[in-house]
C-alpha cells in the first residue's frame, strides 16, 4: 500500500481532485486509523475478502479498512462491512453487472442480530434515511470499495443511465418481529445469536401507503400493487425485492394469524399479471431473449420468482400505516440476494478460491497527517 504524505487539511480537496470519493468529503485513511479498524475484525492486512475474477480485481482486508474509514465507519462496524462486501462478491450477486449496470442499481445491505443493536444501527423512525452513522457509513464503505477498487465510478466502468441516491448508501437494521414472527436470519437459517448481512441489487426504495385498513389481503393487495407496476424491469420476467413492513402493517398481519411464509407466498402469487398487462403500458413481451416471458398454465407471467422472491423484513417507526418496497434492479437470472453471517475471526473467512492470491489494489492511499 502507498503512503500518501499530505496535510490532514489538504486530504478532502485531494482524494475528491483524484477521483477517489462519491463526491461527499471523507475521513483520511491515516495509517492509525486503519490499523484501529483492521483490528476489530482480527484479519491480516493481505487478507482477500473477495473479488470480481473476470475482471482480475480483489479485495484485501486493508483496501476495505481504508474505505470504511474514508466513509466514516467506526471500527466497531467493520465486522459488518466486512461480512457486507463478502457477500456482494458472491457470484450469485453478480457484482461484475450490479455495480456498473445501466440501470444503476443500488446495494441495499439489511442487517439482523444482535450485533445490529451493540453497534447503535438504526431500524426504527426513518430506518431508510438519513441520521444514523452506522447505517449510513456501512452502506457507503461497500459502495466506496464497488468505486476505488472495482471501478464503479462515472467515468470507469458505471454505466448507470440515470443512477440512484441509494447508490451512495442503502442500509439498514431489522426491527425484530415479537413472536410467533422470527427474525430475518433466523428464516434463513442462522441461529438467534447470529448476526446476518443480506445484499441485494435493487431500484431505489417505493412508500406504500395503507391508513384504513388492518384487514391482511386488503393490505397485501395494496403492496402487490406496487410490485407488478409494469415499468419495472423485472416484472413479467421474475425478479426479486426487499418488502419492508412496518409496525402497524406487520402487526395487522401477525394478529390476523398470518405468518412471514404465508405472506410471501401470496405476494409472490398475487403479483403474477396478464401478459396484456404489459402490452397495455407498452412494454413489449420479449421473445427469443435472455428472458423467459412465456406464460405459465394460469397464463401469467411472474413478477417476482417462486419461493425465494420475497426478502421480508420489518422495520420502521410508529406511523399510521406506511411500509415499503424495493424492487430487485433486473430478473433474477442476473443477480439474487446473497447473505452471509457476520465474523470476527480470521480463520473463519471464507477462501476466496485459486486466484485470491492475485491482487490488483485500486489507486488509494494512506494518508499521513500533519
Amino acid at each position: 500500500m502507498t503512503l500518501l504524505e499530505i496535510p490532514e487539511s489538504e486530504v478532502v480537496e485531494t482524494f475528491l481532485d483524484r477521483g477517489w470519493t462519491d463526491g461527499l468529503p471523507i475521513v483520511a485513511p491515516t495509517p492509525d486509523r486503519v490499523e484501529a479498524m483492521l483490528a476489530t475484525g482480527d484479519l491480516a492486512a493481505d487478507e482477500v475478502v473477495g473479488g470480481i475474477p473476470r475482471r482480475g480485481r480483489f479485495v484485501t482486508a486493508e483496501l476495505a479498512a481504508v474505505n470504511a474509514v474514508m466513509a466514516g465507519c467506526h471500527p466497531s462496524y467493520f465486522p459488518v462491512v466486512l461480512a457486507a462486501l463478502g457477500a456482494t462478491l458472491d457470484p450469485v450477486f453478480n457484482a461484475h453487472a450490479t455495480f456498473t449496470s445501466t440501470g444503476g442499481a443500488a446495494t441495499c445491505v439489511i442487517v439482523s442480530g444482535p450485533m445490529a443493536e451493540e453497534i447503535g444501527m438504526n431500524g426504527g423512525h426513518n430506518a431508510l434515511g438519513p441520521g444514523n452513522r452506522a447505517n449510513i457509513t456501512i452502506g457507503r464503505a461497500v459502495r466506496l470499495v464497488a468505486r476505488n477498487v472495482f471501478g464503479a465510478a462515472v467515468g470507469d466502468m458505471d454505466a448507470s443511465s440515470l443512477g440512484n441516491p441509494g447508490k451512495l448508501s442503502l442500509c439498514f437494521a431489522e426491527n425484530e418481529p415479537p413472536a410467533p414472527w422470527e427474525p430475518l436470519r433466523v428464516r434463513m437459517g442462522y441461529a438467534a445469536e447470529d448476526t446476518t448481512v443480506t445484499v441485494m441489487a435493487t431500484e431505489g426504495p417505493r412508500q406504500v401507503a395503507n391508513h384504513l385498513t388492518e384487514d391482511p389481503v386488503e393490505l397485501l393487495r395494496t403492496m402487490v400493487s406496487t410490485i407488478q407496476v409494469p415499468g419495472s424491469f423485472p416484472v413479467g420476467k421474475g425478479g426479486q425485492g426487499v418488502v419492508v413492513l412496518g409496525p402497524e402493517h406487520a402487526m395487522a398481519l401477525r394478529q390476523a394469524g398470518w405468518s412471514q411464509a404465508q405472506v410471501s407466498e401470496f405476494l409472490i402469487r398475487e403479483s403474477r399479471l396478464r401478459p396484456v398487462d404489459l402490452t397495455a403500458c407498452g412494454v413489449h413481451i420479449e421473445v427469443d431473449s435472455a428472458h423467459d416471458m412465456t406464460p405459465g398454465p394460469d397464463g401469467l407471467l411472474p413478477s417476482l420468482v417462486e419461493a425465494d422472491g420475497v426478502v421480508l423484513v420489518t422495520a420502521g417507526g410508529a406511523g399510521p400505516g406506511w411500509s415499503a418496497y424495493l424492487p430487485g434492479f433486473a430478473p433474477s437470472i442476473h443477480s439474487r440476494a446473497v447473505t452471509r453471517r457476520v465474523r470476527t475471526n480470521a480463520d473463519q473467512m471464507p477462501d476466496c478460491g485459486p486466484d485470491a492470491c492475485e491482487i490488483e489494489l485500486a489507486p488509494l492511499a494512506t494518508v499521513q497527517g500533519e
